[in-house]
């Protein structure tokens, strides 16, 4: 079975988000039939009896195609370790991948940000730590994961709006934690920094090793998340349709299908 960074670009990602494994795999077969090659499950949100060995063996075995946990903190909840063991249990049964957020292990990320002088700083991220504690531990967790033989994609929920060079200088950070695929999350609240995000892009194809996605929510995020992969990012999340647990920032699969069709 191939990892995330196998397949050409864009890659089509079906996000999968719902409350039991019968749901999940009904939505990762929608989603196939549309397009989608590969798929994220957000296990924070399936209900606690599910999260075991045998029911994310039943959902991996859905698809032929990778899957990619993940598991946020949900309400405030920030114990680490117990949210880290359960991704364990998902690679055990066959997901390919595992998303990593660099705010992992830090309750409190956003007051370490005054150990660093890096660009990025400038823009007040809220999910990074830069603690060289937490950010070793990070690095052991990365490896662990690595000789299971998942895929590691850290992600960097940042908020706030940023510059290129700030961008550059935080996806270096992030890659330098031992990456796979760094992963970066902004806000875009107007059309000039939509402009912005996509010279991101851009200077991100340049500087990093690996492949990335950088994107964005807020208003002007939909402009973003189609046409982020035109200019370097290696993967796209859409829907199969909109439910009630659905992050509809995320465009339908079926439409992105068809602007790429047209744009490469």
């Amino acid at each position: 079975m191939k990892y995330f960074a196998d397949f050409p670009r864009p890659l089509i990602v079906g996000s999968v988000r719902q409350r039991n494994p019968d749901a999940a795999i009904a939505e990762i077969q929608a989603e196939e039939a549309d397009g989608a090659r590969a798929f994220i499950i957000h296990i924070q949100l399936l209900e606690e009896k599910y999260k075991t060995y045998g029911e994310f063996k039943k959902i991996a075995e859905a698809t032929e195609h990778p899957i990619m946990a993940i598991n946020y903190r949900t309400d405030g909840v920030c114990d680490d370790e117990q949210r880290i063991e359960v991704m364990f249990e998902a690679v055990r049964a066959g997901f390919r991948s595992v998303d990593i957020p660099v705010y992992m292990y830090d309750e409190d990320p956003r007051s370490s940000l005054h150990l660093s002088n890096a660009p990025f700083i400038a823009g007040n991220p809220n999910e990074i730590s830069m603690r060289p504690e937490i950010i070793l531990k990070q690095k052991e967790l990365l490896k662990e994961f690595q000789a299971m033989g998942a895929e590691v994609l850290v992600s960097a929920h940042v908020g706030g709006e940023f510059n290129a060079e700030q961008i550059v200088s935080l996806g270096l950070e992030v890659q330098s934690r031992g990456a796979d695929i760094v992963k970066i999350i902004t806000l875009c609240g107007s059309k000039e920094h939509q402009l912005e995000i996509l010279r991101g892009n851009l200077a991100l194809q340049n500087a990093l090793d690996i492949p990335f996605l950088y994107t964005c929510s807020g208003k002007y995020n939909r402009f973003i998340r189609f046409n982020a992969p035109l200019y370097g990012s290696m993967l796209v999340f859409g829907h199969h349709e909109y439910g009630e647990l659905s992050n509809k920032e995320k465009p339908l699969i079926n439409d992105l299908k068809k602007f790429y069709e047209f744009n490469f």
